[in-house]
């Protein structure tokens, strides 16, 4: 008998957590087939979980949730089949109740989604509005929408599904506590992005305080970050280190990943990611002091790697973040909390008929149970399209990374897909300061990698593995598969297998496909290609949830069924 939950958000949760914990071998199981179904058992230390699953790519087993059961070792159903399943994972209270508040806040948002919202038909959206739309979150993480410390409230004013707007708050911050990297002098660059009549209002806020421009940075701050974490801080610093502006300027809107905001007033203009105090999915939402003012840095490598390659150029594009703005990093409670960094809005690289799309739209159903990409299969027949689509998305990231030696993690909120008409034409790449990988000894132009003791005193002398310089060229693979393939496309070829009748076998022998011809067409790239070893059986993956009930270890990982491995090679 199938498990009674509240709501469909608890199914989902229910479902992901269980297929986490068998992804990443976190709990004992069996797998028996019968009646041409496929059965498993989980084993809990005092629970059984039984359901119907389907085998998919990467070795991950999808569960059917309407056949999922929990009972105990009588076989009576647990009344709190979440507080169960956690109890099995750890011992440690502290982790189990982490764990069981972001899953519960998942729940209470997925359930005031589907309350208060309705899903529109997303066919005819704009790429912003597409943002606000995707309402699903993570397709593999538990806690998809965790936001701990966001209540209904905040959800609805900051979180992209109710598609309110707001403005950003400002603070004037010390000059001594300010780094910057900007494309001209700091007023010029405020002016240019405020306009400058909120320059003006600003300054003006500011010279009232008794400060000036000469003495201070204006700095934007989410406003929720501002009333939930900064204005506490601020009581703990000298009166004049921070001084509160209000509100000002242009409205935003809030994109999928929360902290990275789009301006509704004028779309043209940038995209601005601000750190959040809050955990979702599987990290705290700050950023990284250290990569604020270095993202430019890596977006002018970037470009400069794409213009030089003649494929790339016709093929990749990506969104610079072309400013950044930390402060207050020497002080260890707001470290990481205050922070910008601008990127180039999307809308600037579509031309013509083209249309931009978010990539995990493309492993979505609509309202009616249809796929989103339903008019694009039949308008163009499937073989057809996942050719195409294969060959636009893949290759040129296998391509930067197999040509110059740079990989980036292209998971799905990370990527746009720009088409015309559905036609898959090219890709857009976007946040790079966290992201970004190389093996010194494997790049194709040397020459051009950043000198990185010049950014930031963190680096001088930092080892590998520890920023954006790796040990191995296979942790380059293993981003880049883990990012592209196991938890992104994967969805992908699970909708084709299980809505379409394309077996995902079918679908990663387009990708290998795609691949190996790309490579007979660029002889020298042969060799290179072949050092990423991406055809072996069995390659490591993250262990995207493990972390939030292993031990506080470096690394997160293991083995997993390589989709790629045949007889052919890469």
């Amino acid at each position: 008998m199938p498990q009674q939950v509240a709501s469909n958000t608890e199914k989902r949760v229910i479902k992901q957590l269980l297929e986490a914990i068998v992804f990443e071998k976190l709990l004992p199981f069996r797998v028996m087939e019968e009646d041409s179904k496929t059965h498993i058992t989980i084993f809990g230390s005092n629970i059984r979980i039984y359901s119907e699953a389907t085998h998919s790519s990467f070795g991950r087993i999808r569960l059917n949730e309407c056949t999922i059961n929990i009972t105990d070792l009588h076989g009576h159903q647990t009344p709190e089949p979440i507080r169960e399943i956690v109890s099995q994972l750890t011992s440690n209270q502290k982790m189990q109740d982490n764990l069981i508040e972001e899953l519960q806040q998942t729940i209470l948002l997925g359930d005031w989604n589907e309350e208060n919202l309705e899903q529109p038909c997303r066919h005819e959206l704009s790429y912003e509005e597409l943002e606000s739309a995707i309402m699903e979150g993570h397709p593999y993480h538990p806690c998809f929408k965790a936001r701990t410390g966001f209540n209904t409230y905040d959800h609805e004013v900051y979180g992209p599904e109710a598609r309110q707007s707001f403005q950003l708050w400002w603070v004037a911050v010390k000059r001594d506590y300010v780094r910057t990297s900007l494309p001209n002098s700091e007023e010029a660059f405020l002016q240019d992005e405020v306009g400058e009549k909120t320059y003006s209002l600003l300054l003006d806020r500011l010279n009232m305080a008794g400060g000036t421009i000469k003495s201070y940075s204006l700095f934007p701050v989410h406003p929720w970050q501002w009333k939930n974490k900064i204005q506490q801080e601020v009581k703990f610093l000298r009166p004049d280190d921070i001084i509160p502006l209000g509100y000002a300027g242009d409205f935003y809107r809030a994109t999928q990943s929360v902290r990275t905001l789009w301006n509704e007033t004028q779309p043209e203009k940038a995209h601005i990611k601000l750190p959040l105090n809050m955990v979702n999915t599987s990290s705290l939402r700050l950023i990284e002091p250290h990569s604020v003012c270095t993202a430019p840095t890596l977006s002018t490598w970037l470009v400069n790697l794409i213009e030089s390659d003649s494929y790339l150029s016709e093929s990749l594009a990506i969104l610079p973040e072309y400013a950044g703005m930390v402060a207050m990093e020497e002080f260890p409670n707001i470290s990481g909390h205050l922070a910008a960094i601008w990127r180039t809005s999307p809308t600037s690289s579509v031309m013509g008929l083209e249309s931009a799309v978010p990539m995990n739209a493309m492993a979505l159903l609509e309202k009616d149970g249809k796929p989103f990409i339903l008019p694009w299969l039949e308008r163009y027949g499937m073989k057809k399209w996942v050719e195409q689509f294969v060959k636009v998305t893949v290759v040129p990231i296998w391509h930067l990374l197999v040509s110059e030696g740079v990989a980036l993690e292209a998971h799905a909120q990370n990527m746009i897909l720009v088409h015309e008409n559905g036609w898959p034409k090219r890709v857009i790449l976007r946040d790079f300061h966290e992201s970004l990988e190389y093996v010194y000894d494997f790049l194709k132009q040397p020459e051009l990698a950043p000198n990185f003791t010049e950014l930031h005193p963190c680096y001088e002398h930092a080892p590998n593995d520890e920023y954006y310089w790796m040990s191995s060229v296979e942790g380059l693979r293993e981003l880049i598969m883990d990012t592209l393939f196991v938890f992104h496309l994967s969805e992908l070829s699970f909708l084709l297998s299980h809505h379409m009748d394309f077996a995902e076998a079918d679908f990663w022998k387009e990708v290998r496909d795609a691949i190996q011809t790309h490579f007979l067409h660029h002889p020298p790239l042969q060799e290179r290609n072949k050092q990423l070893f991406a055809d072996k059986e069995k390659i490591f993956t993250e262990s995207l949830f493990t972390r939030k009930v292993g031990m506080d270890k470096r690394e997160y990982r293991h083995p997993v069924n390589n989709s790629l491995f045949n007889e052919g090679k890469l």
